[in-house]
């Protein structure tokens, strides 16, 4: 008895070990591989509900699979039809994820063919009152909503993707975030009711452009919008016959034609930016209603998601699903799709959430006599602070500057977080010390003209400056210019209208700064 309350412990301490690896497969049970987590490092959650192969009782590749109990029964209730090779495409999608970043997504795959259990449904129709069913469609969801605790806890919010398939007549990426048809043909998607809904709500209220809903679900930002945008071409050449060439008749070259998004073609076939009367998968499915941030209401089940997890299905079209020979007579267009979709997700996340490693300093020049200033981190903790060049004694962790221990100079301070490093935020950071200049600060004259400007603007100086730096009001370093005189023009047309510093250096000592005003 005492042996076997071991090795129970011992599988239990080693299951929970293998769930916190990133990248490293754990499942509903030591007996299947029914349903497959893949723990994540990254604010992306995936899962694939309809893409499994598996049946309750079969022998594949020398396992018997079977859940220990009663084989699971043929549904008998909803659609049992599966979407081919989701399931690969989300496993490539991790895979060039990780080529770019290092890091994981969180991926969860159904591998039971749909036939024997749908978890994009409610429970009971999802398992047909099968209790053995049931527990895996329980475990499904269970893995999702562990991917979506570690995504919080780690980035505060995220992004999360129901991978799904179908083949629809125009061959095109469906966008669901449990809007309508009806309302994205007609309705203004920024009224209460609609956002409240949707399943991207959080992101709504918190975005860092400060977009709306409407500009968020096919805005030039959009997620539609980025799929339209990527380097794509595969709908030029997909069909030896010819008929689907250039998005059937849209004369469209490029890209991955998506609705909703930011894109019209001509007539209603053609328009991207709503469903018309052609067939559309909304997102009032089960999966994005439930783990989308939206609260639920507007479609056939009760629950919502909440939180600032947000969720968007994805229903893609079979042409961006080939394998290939000896597959299928199409050529191979999955490979190609998940590396253009992984890096749309990426683009998504640095457009929308990505502030995770902003951090702030009061001051853009320090003293060597100064008080040691402390970073403001307004993105995530247990990042690590680096600093070029040599010479910036900086605490790797806390981001505090011993100054009477850094040399005098120009440094990049660089905060950055996640798996590899991948998310970086810099500020520029001057360290002087008066004591070295002869100069009386306070008898420099600094005339600078015109100031607002549309363009140049005109320095004059009583003293020689060796260069001139310029800020913007946060702190970021925008442009450094030599210029070993006391008169020099500098050149903003390029500038974004708005306001900023404009810093004076003299023999490596900072000799004070002026508001500059671009119109």
């Amino acid at each position: 008895m005492k042996k076997i309350t071991y090795l129970l412990c011992f599988a239990i301490g080693t299951y929970m070990a293998t769930a916190q690896t990133p990248g490293v497969s754990i499942f509903s049970s030591f007996q299947n591989e029914y349903i497959e987590y893949i723990p994540g490092n990254l604010p992306i959650i995936i899962s694939v509900p309809h893409g499994g192969v598996l049946l309750s009782g079969e022998t594949i590749g020398g396992v018997f699979y079977d859940d220990n109990d009663a084989n699971l029964p043929d549904r008998t209730c909803g659609a049992i039809e599966r979407d081919v090779n989701t399931d690969i495409l989300a496993r490539r999608i991790q895979d060039e994820i990780f080529a770019q970043t290092g890091g994981y997504a969180h991926i969860i795959i159904n591998n039971l063919h749909r036939s024997k259990m749908d978890p994009n449904l409610m429970v009971s129709p999802g398992s047909c009152a099968n209790s053995h069913a049931a527990s895996y469609w329980s475990d499904f969801h269970n893995f999702i909503n562990d991917a979506s605790q570690s995504v919080e806890a780690d980035w505060g919010k995220g992004l999360y993707i129901d991978l799904q398939g179908k083949s629809n007549v125009i061959p095109r990426i469906e966008i669901g975030y449990n809007i309508s048809s009806s309302e994205l043909n007609s309705s203004d998607l920024n009224v209460s009711t609609i956002i409240d809904k949707s399943t991207i709500k959080s992101l709504v209220m918190n975005n860092l452009n400060n977009l709306s809903h409407e500009e968020l679900v096919r805005g030039t930002n959009s997620l539609g919008q980025l799929f339209k945008d990527a380097p794509g071409t595969f709908y030029n050449s997909i069909d030896p016959s010819g008929s689907e060439t250039g998005y059937q008749g849209c004369g469209v070259n490029s890209g991955y034609r998506a609705v909703p998004s930011n894109s019209s073609f001509g007539t209603d076939n053609c328009d991207d930016t709503m469903p018309h009367g052609n067939a559309y998968y909304d997102g009032d499915s089960y999966n994005n209603r439930r783990h989308g941030s939206g609260d639920g209401t507007g479609g056939p089940m009760s629950i919502g998601g909440g939180g600032n997890i947000d969720g968007v299905m994805t229903v893609v079209n079979d042409r961006v699903r080939d394998l290939g020979a000896p597959y299928d007579a199409m050529p191979n267009t999955l490979e190609p799709f998940a590396i253009d979709f992984a890096n749309i997700i990426l683009d998504y996340i640095d457009i929308h959430y990505n502030n995770f490693s902003e951090f702030t300093y009061t001051e853009t020049s320090y003293d060597i006599t100064d008080t040691d200033p402390t970073p403001a981190i307004t993105g995530i903790s247990d990042g690590v602070f680096s600093s070029t060049p040599a010479g910036l004694m900086i605490d790797p962790n806390t981001g505090i500057i011993d100054v009477s221990a850094s040399a005098v100079g120009n440094y990049t301070i660089t905060y950055s977080v996640g798996p590899n490093d991948f998310y970086t935020s810099s500020r520029s950071i001057d360290i002087t010390d008066d004591s070295l200049s002869v100069n009386d600060q306070e008898s420099v004259s600094m005339k600078l003209y015109p100031n607002p400007t549309n363009g140049m603007i005109h320095i004059a100086s009583s003293i020689q400056l060796k260069e001139v730096k310029i800020y913007n009001l946060v702190g970021q370093h925008i442009m450094t210019k030599r210029i070993e005189n006391n008169m020099s023009s500098i050149n903003m047309s390029e500038f974004s209208t708005g306001s900023y510093l404009m810093t004076f250096y003299s023999d490596n000592q900072s000799l004070g700064s002026k508001l500059i005003v671009k119109n």
